[in-house]
């Protein structure tokens, strides 16, 4: 087999297709990134997304809803400790203050994938459209990580940041 030419090399990466290259988005200030799901065994009705929302200084938004084609239903949700239980709760919507980032991580706030259409898939992509009260429409693509993975790519937490310790907000 022979080498391919350095030009052959460089036209095959510059022909990625969009999905390998939309694992963040940007729009009036406010960024999506590191989105990921966990896959599902099968049989399992429900899965969950979870990614970051950055704001720049002086943006303030609130994400109001998440569609996928993946699923029949999508939910904004978080947990908040019943007594000596922690539960999930449905969300209408999820608040990122000026300069901040908001995590959307396991065991916090979290985007609710129900009546799942097929089992998520590890190494599969799942297309997210986030709408924001002000940004407006962001569509993304999560990458399904391993059942029990916590965070994307086989990290415990979002690349660059330290698990929060206060409801995943931080500043930058």
């Amino acid at each position: 087999m022979r080498a391919l030419p350095a030009v052959a090399v460089l036209l095959a990466a510059l022909t990625v297709p969009f999905a390998a290259t939309a694992h963040e988005a940007t729009n009036a200030g406010v960024t999506v990134a590191h989105p990921w799901a966990r896959a599902t065994p099968g049989g399992v009705s429900n899965g969950a997304a979870y990614l970051e929302i950055k704001a720049a200084a002086g943006v303030t938004d609130r994400l109001i809803s998440v569609a996928s084609p993946v699923a029949g239903r999508v939910e904004l949700h978080t947990h908040i400790k019943d007594g000596n239980v922690m539960r999930m709760r449905r969300v209408d919507a999820i608040a990122v203050q000026p300069g901040t980032s908001v995590l959307l991580q396991p065991h916090g706030d979290h985007v609710m994938l129900m009546d799942l259409k097929a089992p998520l898939k590890e190494g599969d992509l799942v297309k997210l459209t986030l709408t924001f009260e002000k940004a407006g429409v962001l569509d993304v693509e999560a990458t399904v990580e391993p059942i029990g993975a916590t965070g994307p790519h086989g990290m415990a937490h979002q690349p660059g940041h330290e698990p929060a310790m206060d409801h995943g907000k931080h500043k930058h």
